[in-house]
């Protein structure tokens, strides 16, 4: 239930972030309508009095609502618009918009997000193609905290958390994104299951943080998440990257049509079905890695289960090892499942790394890499030219 109430608080927040349009100063009420036109799609604002103060904006009563429904209504309070500029015609742009403390309760649940900063926000043009890029640019957006509490205990808190998005060579953006410190407390969820479990780990609270960048370039399509690093504290680091091409603005416009088509037919509709394996062809996959770097959280899993299971752990590291070939005959490849398991062996007997990249000479298509999957699985590591080392 926490988590389905932190994410509606910030599906809500989001939309109203990337909502903070800007208006011009002689006319709020045209920015707020405009404002509420855009974030319609995927969020309900809702407002009363708008007035204007010099060159700010002021808009009374506000409240947002996610659009998929089955949520309340989250009230935002008072929201004033810094420096705002611009017109339905040429497009607003607002310098800078703070969010008041937002309180969500839903029994003994309660969420919390505070000292939210919107920076840089920009509403396209109302004759702009906005079916082909988002209609709303948020530079940098910033939230002190976010917690979830039960019964008065905190479950979840995120603090420190920043989106920056700014222009890169030609018509590219590149991003990054930072959580300066997420805590959870295992204890406090209610799942004496999971409460148990994590104790006997030596989790019963998790912290860590979370950064990574990213960019992208609509001319190309190339999406590429540069470096994803996820931290606990004495358990590891998971570090994530990787690049696609083929992600142009007529391929997002288009898969919004073929999902308007989808979800129209409930799914039924099998022009669409084809439509979709069309775009996939569109994609290409250029490169991927993932790494995890041990610091304790192996040890501790290999001894819980060693101890569930009855037996030394040596002898059960020794069952996993063994696991290994018989997990990976499937794909009728000796080359690959010997790469793997020298990996695998080396890793649980020494834990410190391991890593898994796929570094192919040229990009390979989605649609080569499905076909192999299906049809050649044993083909699989060499199309991808995929290898997983250990101890790097």
């Amino acid at each position: 239930m926490s988590s389905i109430r932190t994410r509606s608080v910030l599906a809500a927040l989001t939309g109203l972030l990337f909502s903070s349009g800007v208006a011009l100063a002689a006319d709020g009420q045209a920015f707020a309508e405009r404002l509420k036109a855009v974030m319609a799609p995927s969020t309900r604002l809702e407002f009363g009095a708008v007035s204007n103060e010099g060159d700010d904006v002021v808009m009374n009563d506000a409240r947002v609502t996610p659009a998929q429904g089955g949520s309340e209504p989250f009230d935002l309070g008072t929201l004033r618009f810094e420096n705002v500029t611009g017109s339905n015609a040429d497009g607003w742009r607002v310098a800078r918009v703070q969010l008041g403390d937002i309180r969500q309760t839903s029994g003994d649940v309660a969420t919390n997000v505070s000292n939210a900063i919107l920076e840089g926000l920009t509403i396209r043009p109302d004759t702009a193609n906005t079916a082909v890029l988002s209609p709303l640019f948020l530079e940098r957006s910033t939230i002190g905290s976010i917690s979830v509490a039960k019964a008065d205990r905190s479950v979840v808190s995120v603090n420190d958390i920043s989106v920056v998005t700014q222009p890169s060579e030609g018509e590219g953006l590149a991003s990054s994104i930072a959580l300066g410190k997420f805590t959870f407390d295992t204890a406090a969820t209610g799942n004496a299951g999971l409460t148990q479990v994590m104790a006997d780990l030596g989790y019963a609270q998790l912290t860590g943080s979370l950064q990574g960048a990213g960019s992208w370039q609509p001319q190309t399509g190339a999406l590429s998440l540069s470096d994803l690093k996820i931290a606990v504290e004495n358990a590891g680091q998971l570090n994530l990257a990787y690049t696609i091409t083929g992600y142009t603005p007529n391929f997002i416009q288009s898969l919004s049509q073929v999902s308007q088509q989808l979800e129209a037919s409930d799914g039924q509709n099998q022009n669409a079905g084809m439509a979709v394996i069309g775009l996939i062809s569109q994609l290409y996959l250029q490169s991927a890695t993932l790494a995890f770097e041990d610091q304790s959280l192996t040890n501790r899993v290999l001894d819980y289960f060693a101890k569930q299971n009855g037996q030394p752990r040596e002898q059960f590291v020794e069952t996993v090892k063994a696991t290994v070939p018989l997990g990976l005959a499937y794909l009728q490849n000796p080359t690959f499942q010997a790469q793997v398991g020298e990996a695998v062996n080396d890793f649980l007997d020494n834990p410190r790394s391991i890593r898994l990249a796929i570094e192919p000479p040229a990009p390979i298509p989605a649609t080569q890499i499905l076909g192999a999957a299906m049809g050649a699985p044993q083909t699989l590591p060499q199309v991808l030219n995929l290898s997983v080392q250990s101890g790097r």
